[in-house]
């Protein structure tokens, strides 16, 4: 008869304990998630956006390419012009393996995309960060570009998740856009 009751309040409580968890959050929260992880993914882009232009700076500083200035050619070097950033923000966003990494840690408000050492392979997340990136894209290029662009070897690329999250794309709150959290800071 013992043995029936602690069954009994052992089924109880696993009842009560689904349920809490069936009940629907409310609005609020729900929408305050999804801001936080709307605003973590442009993070999450904005960090790789900014590494794939790093990269591209380094790896082509000794190339140049002409220029018309003023009527007359002219040769300066390729990291310094639009072209090098607009071709390594367009390539943030198509290839394959960029989002490999990433992994959504947190609830509630705390919800993030968070970048790993070692590859995930969770096709939803990588397919929902590759659409977020198309889309910032076809929305925000030419700003995004021009940001790059007029603040290279300046510090200001190294917060460019804060510039284009927060006052390019506006997916977070003003001073909501330090950079992307990463397992170890978690």
């Amino acid at each position: 008869r013992i043995h029936r009751l602690r069954w009994g309040i052992v089924l109880a409580i696993v009842f009560a304990a689904m349920a809490m968890n069936a009940v629907p959050v409310d609005g609020k929260k729900k929408k305050a998630s999804f801001k936080a992880l709307k605003c973590s993914a442009c993070k999450a882009i904005a960090d790789e956006m900014r590494a794939e232009i790093q990269h591209e700076w380094d790896t082509r500083s000794g190339e140049t390419v002409l220029v018309e200035k003023r009527k007359k050619k002219v040769k300066i070097p390729y990291p310094e012009t639009e072209l090098a950033v607009t071709e390594a923000v367009d390539r943030v966003c198509v290839k394959d393996d960029r989002f490999n990494n990433y992994n959504i840690s947190g609830s509630g408000r705390d919800v993030a995309y968070v970048k790993g050492e070692k590859r995930v392979g969770n096709k939803k997340i990588k397919t929902d960060l590759m659409n977020m990136c198309q889309t910032l894209i076809a929305e925000h290029e030419h700003e995004i570009v021009q940001f790059f662009y007029q603040e290279r070897g300046t510090p200001q690329v190294e917060i460019a998740e804060a510039r284009i999250c927060s006052d390019i794309g506006r997916f977070c709150a003003p001073g909501d856009g330090a950079k992307t959290k990463t397992n170890e800071e978690l």
